[in-house]
C-alpha cells in the first residue's frame, strides 16, 4: 500500500526546515556552464557560477533550497543501455536539498552545520517512518590522497578518518554495526571541475530494501563537508594539483534522491514504481506493446531524459554544444535499438503528453513536446544502419 504520494512527498521534504535565512531558488536548466558537456548533474554549480563566478571565491553568504532535476548521461550510457541496475537508475530524477545548500564567507561553522544536516536528515527520514536500522552510511576511514583516489591524485597528503560523520550517525541512532567504513572516491570529494573546486568528505546513505539476510543498498542521500582547496604547481588544472590547504570558507551541502526516497518510504523495490513513472510506463505499455519490460524502460527513461532537457532548452533559450548533442544522440540509439521499429510520431505524442501531465510541478514539459518529438522523429528517419 502506498504510504505517500510521490508529490506529497517531494512538498513535504521541499518544506521541511531549512538553515536560517536559506532562500528559496528556482531549479537550474538541464544545460549549463556549470558542467560543460554534458547536463547537470547535481546542486550548487550552477548558483555558484551566478553569484561567484566559480567554486571557490567566496566572498558572501549563499544559503539556498531547491529541488533539482539531474541527468546522467553515465548512468544512460553504461547501465540502462547494458541493463545493468535497472532497479535503481532513471534517466532523469530529481535531488531535493536536506537543511538548504550551505556556503558561508568564513569557516567558523564547519563542523556545527556537518552536524546540522546529518541532524535535519535523520529527522526526515524518522519522521517518514523510516527504520534507522535499516540505514546504512558510508563514510571514509582516511588515508594517503593517492591510494584514496586509486592514483588519480598522486600527491602526498594524508587525510584524516571522518570521525565527525561516524560519531554524528551513531549519536543519533544508526547502529554502529550499519556503519560503511570506506577508502575510495566515494567518500572523499575530490573534484576539480574544469577550477579550483573544494574538496572534502561525502557520507552516501543508503537503505536496505532487501532483507538482513540478504541485503540490497539503495542510495537515498548525500552529505558533504568541505575543507580544503587545491594547491597548484602552475596553472589552476587538474593535472598541476600538488597539495591541498585548508579552505577559508565553511561548504556544507547534501541531496537527498527523491524518487529513491520513495521506494524507501513506501516499501516497493525498484524506481519504475514511483507512482508518476509508473503511470508513464503504463500508457508507454499501451503503444507499444511489442517491446518487454526491459526494452520499454531503456526506451522510456531516454524519452523522459530528452524531455526534460528540451524543455528547458525551450524554455531557457539555449542550444545544444558539440559534446551535449554526441551525448544526445548515444541516448538517441538507444531508442533505435529497442523500438526504432515501432515507435512514431503519434505514439511519441501520447507518451510525452503522458509524461508532462504527471509531473505537474514541471510546467515547461508541455512546452517541450514538439521540440522532444522533433529530434527523435528526425533521427529515427534518418538513422543509417552501419555496415
Amino acid at each position: 500500500m502506498i504510504k505517500m504520494k510521490y508529490q506529497e512527498l517531494r512538498e513535504y521534504v521541499l518544506k521541511s526546515e531549512k538553515f536560517e535565512e536559506c532562500e528559496h531558488r528556482k531549479r537550474a536548466p538541464l544545460v549549463h556552464e556549470g558542467f560543460p558537456g554534458t547536463f547537470n548533474l547535481s546542486f550548487t554549480e550552477y548558483d555558484c557560477l551566478k553569484e561567484f563566478n566559480g567554486f571557490s571565491n567566496f566572498h558572501k553568504d549563499l544559503v539556498f533550497s531547491t529541488i533539482q532535476s539531474c541527468v546522467r548521461p553515465q548512468d544512460i550510457d553504461e547501465n540502462i543501455r547494458k541493463g545493468n541496475g535497472l532497479w535503481k537508475y532513471l534517466g532523469v530524477f530529481e535531488m531535493a536539498d536536506i537543511g538548504g545548500q550551505i556556503i558561508l564567507s568564513n569557516k567558523n561553522r564547519t563542523n556545527e552545520l556537518h552536524k546540522y544536516q546529518i541532524t535535519k536528515l535523520i529527522e526526515i527520514l524518522v519522521s517518514l517512518g523510516i527504520d534507522l536500522k535499516r540505514v546504512y552510511p558510508s563514510y571514509c576511514m582516511g588515508g594517503n590522497v593517492s591510494d584514496l583516489t586509486n592514483g588519480k591524485y598522486s600527491f602526498d597528503f594524508v587525510v584524516p578518518e571522518d570521525t565527525l560523520s561516524r560519531d554524528t550517525f551513531v549519536k543519533l541512532g544508526i547502529p554502529e554495526k550499519n556503519l560503511i567504513p570506506d577508502k575510495t572516491r566515494d567518500t572523499l570529494l575530490s573534484l576539480h571541475v574544469n577550477q579550483k573546486t573544494p574538496w572534502g568528505y561525502r557520507c552516501e546513505i543508503n537503505y536496505n530494501i532487501g532483507s538482513d539476510e540478504n541485503p540490497q543498498l539503495l542510495d537515498i542521500a548525500t552529505v558533504e563537508r568541505c575543507l580544503w582547496f587545491p594547491k597548484y604547481s602552475g596553472e589552476e588544472v587538474s593535472k598541476n594539483i600538488i597539495g591541498l590547504e585548508p579552505m577559508a570558507h565553511t561548504v556544507s551541502v547534501g541531496g537527498i534522491g527523491l524518487e529513491r526516497l520513495y521506494v524507501a518510504v513506501n516499501g516497493i523495490k525498484e524506481v519504475k514504481e514511483v507512482d508518476y513513472i509508473k503511470e508513464f510506463y503504463n500508457i508507454l505499455k499501451e503503444q507499444l506493446p511489442q517491446l518487454n519490460e526491459t526494452q520499454l524502460f531503456k526506451v522510456g527513461e531516454v524519452i523522459r531524459a530528452l524531455h526534460r532537457i528540451y524543455s528547458d532548452l525551450k524554455e531557457h533559450n539555449l542550444t545544444l554544444s558539440i559534446r551535449r548533442k554526441e551525448k544526445k544522440r548515444k541516448f538517441l540509439q538507444i531508442i533505435h535499438e529497442n523500438a526504432g521499429a515501432f515507435l512514431n510520431e503519434k505514439i511519441l505524442d501520447i507518451v510525452l503528453r503522458k509524461n508532462a501531465e504527471v509531473q505537474p510541478w514541471h510546467n515547461n514539459l508541455s512546452d517541450g513536446i514538439e521540440s522532444t518529438k522533433k529530434a527523435i522523429c528526425q533521427y529515427l528517419q534518418n538513422f543509417e544502419p552501419s555496415i
